[in-house]
C-alpha cells in the first residue's frame, strides 16, 4: 500500500533575498511544494560481493589457491541457480602489504560479484559462501526486476500529492493554482540498507543501519518530487 508524505513551502516575497539568491528564482509568483510516495516491497534479486584472499608470499602457490576457489565459488553459486553470465571476476591483483616501510605480507586477491535471480535458496547460499575458506569482504544487496515500473508508480503518487498540497496552498491565499513550471525527481531511495555495500546501485540509496546478510526482508523504497507552480490570476 503506497503512502503519501508532503513538506510544504510557499514563496511570498524575496524582499530580504540578496541579488545573487533573487536571480535563482522564478520572476513570477509562485507556489513551491516537495512531496514523497513510498511502497513496501520484497525484493526478488540480490547481488554478492565478495574477495577470494591469499596471503601466501609464492605467487605460483597463491595464485593456485586463489583459482581453486574461484572455482569452488563458481560451483558453488551454479548450484543455487546463478547463470555463468551473472558471474564475473571484476578485479585481480597482487600487492605488498606494508607497515611503514616494512613489507609484511604478499596480498593475491580476486574480487567477485554475482546476481541472484532466484531467492528461495538465498540463505543457504549465504552461509555456504560465509563458511568458505579464503573468502572475505561478503557484501549483499538487494533490489526488484519491475524498478522502473516501481519507480514510475512512485513519481505518480509523489506528484498527486505535491499538487493536492499546492492546491491547499492556493486556495488559502485566495488564489488559483497555475500551471506546473519545473519539477525535480529525488534519487529513489531504499530505507532499507543493503549489508556491508556502500551503494546497491544508482536508482537506491541505502541510509538506515546494515541488515542480516541471511536474510531477504521487506524494503522500503521512497520517491521524492519538487514542483513549481505558477500562482494562476
Amino acid at each position: 500500500m503506497l503512502k503519501k508524505l508532503a513538506a510544504i513551502f510557499a514563496i511570498a516575497s524575496c524582499a530580504a533575498l540578496t541579488p545573487a539568491q533573487a536571480a535563482d528564482l522564478p520572476n513570477y509568483p509562485f507556489i513551491h511544494v516537495n512531496a514523497a510516495a513510498n511502497l513496501h516491497v520484497m525484493p526478488d534479486v540480490g547481488e554478492i560481493d565478495f574477495e577470494i584472499v591469499s596471503l601466501d608470499p609464492d605467487l605460483e602457490v597463491a595464485w593456485k589457491l586463489v583459482s581453486e576457489r574461484l572455482e569452488a565459488s563458481r560451483a558453488l553459486l551454479a548450484q543455487h541457480g546463478v547463470a555463468v553470465e551473472d558471474i564475473s571476476v571484476q578485479d585481480l591483483l597482487r600487492r605488498p602489504l606494508k607497515q611503514g616501510d616494512t613489507v609484511q605480507a604478499i596480498e593475491t586477491r580476486a574480487a567477485v560479484h554475482a546476481t541472484v535471480r532466484n531467492l528461495e535458496g538465498w540463505t543457504a547460499l549465504i552461509q555456504a559462501l560465509m563458511t568458505m575458506p579464503h573468502v572475505e569482504s561478503l557484501a549483499v544487496a538487494f533490489s526488484r526486476s519491475d524498478a522502473d515500473k516501481i519507480e514510475a508508480e512512485l513519481v505518480s503518487q509523489a506528484l498527486g500529492a505535491a499538487r493536492l498540497k499546492a492546491q491547499n496552498i492556493a486556495r488559502g491565499i485566495g488564489a488559483r493554482l497555475g500551471a506546473a513550471n519545473g519539477v525535480a525527481l529525488a534519487p529513489l531511495k531504499n530505507l532499507s540498507n543493503a549489508m556491508g555495500l556502500a551503494t546497491d546501485g544508482p536508482r537506491y540509496s541505502p541510509v538506515s543501519t546494515p541488515g542480516d546478510p541471511l536474510l531477504v526482508t521487506v524494503q522500503k523504497l521512497v520517491q521524492g518530487v519538487d514542483v513549481i507552480y505558477r500562482i494562476g490570476k
